[in-house]
Parts: C-alpha cells; structure tokens; sequence
C-alpha cells in the first residue's frame, strides 16, 4: 500500500527557497544535507501535517540541473512510501509507470532505496522503501 510521504520542490536556492518557506510557517524537519549521489542539497520542513522535500541542484550535472532550466522554481514529484518497494514498483510499471531510473539509496532517508517513475498522464513521482521502519 502506498502512503503519501512528502512533496518534492525545486527551488534554485537552498537558502533562501528554505527561508521563504520558513517564512510561512513551515517548521524545520531536518537540516540542509547534500547528497553527494544525485548532486543536490534536500531538506524537510512541515505545515499542518504536510511534508515538504526542498530540492536545490549544487552541481551542474545534478539529477534536478535539467529538470529545473524546464521547471524553475515549483513543486515536481509527489513521494509515495511503502513496506512493500519492489511489489508497488512492479505493479506501477505494469500500470504504465516507466523507471525514471533504478533504484538507489538516499542519504536523505538513511540510505533507504527509492525509485523514481514517471508516468505519461500524470509525471514524476517516487517510491520510498519504508520495509525497515
């Protein structure tokens, strides 16, 4: 079963995308982290019980670098988290989800894999593997 975790924003800034959204009353989650894998700084912070993903590119050749020269500034991916990865990735890729890539860890979520999908009707969103939790 797939339960919403998170939504994804990209913001060009991280500083500063973090302070504006601080500056609605968004509660810092967790700290600005960079991981080294995708090129890009991520942060949480959280309003009446949603959970918003600050994602910023750091290298030129980061996974979001192109996403956010189409995009700007503005929400892209909703993450959905589950106890069973490999079955939902299975069961979206046969409901017309193609992998965006294979799955990897993210050092935001303690090295927990999570793959990325992208459907023609709907766009990207991620799974997060929650098995351990």
């Amino acid at each position: 079963m797939l339960k919403v975790h998170h939504i994804g924003y990209l913001v060009k800034n991280h500083k500063r995308g973090r302070d504006a959204i601080l500056a609605l009353g968004y509660k810092s989650v967790t700290e600005p982290v960079f991981d080294e894998l995708r090129g890009v700084n991520i942060s949480f912070v959280e309003k009446d019980g949603y959970v918003v993903e600050l994602i910023s590119p750091e290298t030129g050749d980061s996974v979001v670098s192109g996403l956010y020269k189409k995009l700007g500034n503005s929400p892209y991916h909703i993450c959905y988290s589950t106890d069973d990865f490999d079955g939902e990735i299975e069961r979206l890729t046969k409901s017309g989800y193609v992998m965006f890539e294979e799955p990897k860890p993210a050092v935001a979520f303690e090295n927990k894999r999570v793959c990325f999908l992208v459907h023609p009707f709907l766009g990207m969103i991620e799974i997060l593997d929650k098995e351990d939790d």
